[in-house]
Order: structure tokens, then C-alpha cells, then sequence
């Protein structure tokens, strides 16, 4: 099944969010060594949520790393987490390195602490409506609603900024991701 569209512009996903699994990303995105290298980082990020409790149920991957180029900076996504999760999770562990996991995790100050242990650009979305925000954040951009301007060290002379573009959406609560 294939349900990640082809970049409409050499570059960009169309508009919309399309479902797809952590395989079918794999699949299409780990082109280059960085992609590789950055895609592992944020695999394990993923794997360190899981280990503490805060499995996302879904989870929204969006910019450079869905594009075309070639060294994409980091995996920038958002997870659905609800905070019943992350109070269950902290009710269940018991070692005090863990829970200071969690609180690293749940707190969004730490975004560049996380960016800078695991390469990716971490946001929580505690409800479907935060999640659905995130989307339209992604796609449109928030930057009185335009996408951030093509990166000229790192994006190709010819690369168009759209006026919206696709994201990708994974639900792990169904089994995909371990």
C-alpha cells in the first residue's frame, strides 16, 4: 500500500496529511546518509517514549525530512500524548532517572534540550484538537499563515515555497511501531 503521494514540485508533498506507517516513511525518505543518521536518532526518541510509558498514539512528521532535500537538519514532529499517559506513566516507574525522563519529556521547555539529544523537533499534543492544531501549523505554516522561506544554504535555487504543503501521519496505538 502505498499512500505517501509523489513530491508534486520535485520537492514538496501535495497538501494534505496522509496516513502511512513508520515503514512505508523508511521506505521513502532514508535516501541519504543524514536522513539515515537523523532518522535513527529520532527512532530513538521514539524508542526512550515507549520504554517510559509515553507511547503517542499518533504522531505527525512534518518539515525538511518529508521534503526532497538532501540533508534534512532533523525530524520535526508532534505526538499525541494525553496527559492521563504521562501521569500513568509516572505512577508506574519507579526509578527516579525514568521519571526525570518523563518530566524531561513532558515539559515542552526541553524542546532544544531533545533536539539536542536526539535530533528531532519534539512537540506534545495532549488531545486530538492540539494534534489537528499542529497539522494545520505544519501544512500552512505560522508565520502570519506562510510556510517558513525556502533556506538558501540548504535548499536547492529552484525550490518554490508552496502555499501549503503534505505532512505525514502514523498511528503507533494500533501496534506499528513497537
Amino acid at each position: 500500500m502505498r499512500n505517501i503521494p509523489e513530491f508534486f514540485d520535485n520537492y514538496h508533498l501535495p497538501d494534505g496529511v496522509y496516513e502511512c506507517t513508520i515503514e512505508e516513511i523508511e521506505h521513502r525518505f532514508l535516501f541519504s546518509k543524514k536522513r539515515v543518521y537523523v532518522w535513527g536518532l529520532f527512532k530513538k526518541l521514539l524508542d526512550r517514549l515507549i520504554s517510559l510509558g509515553l507511547k503517542p498514539k499518533t504522531i505527525l512528521i512534518d518539515g525538511s525530512f518529508v521534503t526532497a532535500r538532501e540533508e534534512p537538519g532533523d525530524v520535526d514532529f508532534a505526538a499525541l500524548i494525553p496527559p492521563e499517559t504521562v501521569i500513568t506513566a509516572l505512577a508506574d516507574i519507579k526509578d527516579d532517572h525514568d521519571k526525570q525522563g518523563i518530566y524531561l519529556f513532558a515539559n515542552p521547555n526541553n524542546a532544544d534540550a531533545i533536539r539536542s539529544l536526539f535530533g528531532s523537533h519534539f512537540l506534545i499534543a495532549e488531545n486530538e484538537e492540539y494534534l489537528n492544531a499542529w497539522a494545520n501549523f505544519f501544512q500552512k505554516g505560522g508565520n502570519h499563515g506562510r510556510l517558513r522561506d525556502r533556506d538558501p544554504e540548504r535548499d536547492p535555487e529552484w525550490v518554490i515555497i508552496p502555499r501549503s504543503k503534505g505532512i505525514l501521519k502514523v498511528h503507533l496505538d494500533g501496534g506499528d511501531f513497537k
